[in-house]
């Protein structure tokens, strides 16, 4: 299927690694020309890398800017930059590190201010810097944020408390810029494997007294399809709602999960 996406310039946060750079990486597959971020020049570094050995894509189809999410400043001047490598922008990908894992007794007033930072104020910052742009191209913003804020639980204070408004601001997005062809959703992962998912089951098992090996049957046990799902495998779905092939598309939270979550609506 042509998604459409030839000639598609792309800027796609915290992508050095993860689900971030499995999307950019089907992004730059399917003819898009990408930039990539993350606080980390060594790993962005070897991303570019990677991708250019992997997809056989031409060197000027990848690239990086630096970019730390905890700094605004460093958010626009990165967008700014990513912006006029590309020579403008049609695809926005959001992302962001996991939050940190406590629960709401073991937390201080100053973590809950690093983690509105780092997941929500970001976000924002980031789509901010880029709508104008965006507008020019009615181009798209994909938002990760993952499925686990869809059904709050215990221990992920900080992710459930700011991420749904991730959520929120797709929607307001998407209703504020329709008129301007400008498409807002996002897509929620779950269960598909991860350095974020290797540390989760380490930090269970640790936890819970039991192996590894049964730390992630339980993680598996959650999902209808029983199994973690790959980077690929999320990047493909995620590639196309970012994608001109997706037109009639917005305002959505897609779970991609192997049907973790079981509501009906």
């Amino acid at each position: 299927m042509d998604l459409g996406l030839s000639e598609k310039r792309a800027f796609v946060l915290a992508a050095s690694q993860g689900l971030g750079k499995a999307v950019a990486t089907e992004l730059v597959r399917d003819g898009a020309s990408v930039i990539i971020a993350s606080r980390n020049t060594d790993r962005l570094t070897t991303a570019v890398k990677e991708i250019r050995q992997e997809t056989g894509c031409e060197a000027d189809a990848i690239d990086y800017v630096v970019c730390d999410l905890d700094d605004e400043d460093g958010i626009r001047t990165a967008s700014r930059e990513a912006i006029d490598q590309l020579g403008g922008l049609d695809i926005l990908v959001t992302n962001h590190g996991g939050p940190q894992t406590s629960r709401f007794p073991d937390l201080s007033i100053e973590e809950f201010d690093n983690g509105y930072q780092s997941v929500l104020r970001s976000t924002i910052i980031a789509c901010e810097e880029c709508l104008p742009e965006l507008q020019k191209a009615e181009g798209t913003i994909t938002n990760l944020v993952a499925a686990s804020a869809l059904e709050p639980s215990a221990s992920g204070v900080i992710g459930n408390v700011f991420r749904p408004g991730i959520y929120g601001l797709s929607k307001v997005l998407a209703e504020e810029y329709g008129d301007d062809g400008i498409r807002v959703n996002c897509v929620a992962p779950r269960g598909v494997t991860s350095n974020r998912i290797e540390e989760k089951i380490e930090a269970l098992a640790e936890r819970e007294g039991i192996t590894e090996t049964q730390a992630l049957e339980r993680r598996t046990d959650e999902l209808a399809l029983d199994e973690l799902g790959q980077p690929e495998e999320f990047a493909r779905t995620a590639v196309y709602v970012a994608s001109p092939a997706a037109d009639y598309l917005t305002g959505a939270v897609i779970p991609i999960d192997g049907g973790w979550h079981r509501h009906a609506f």
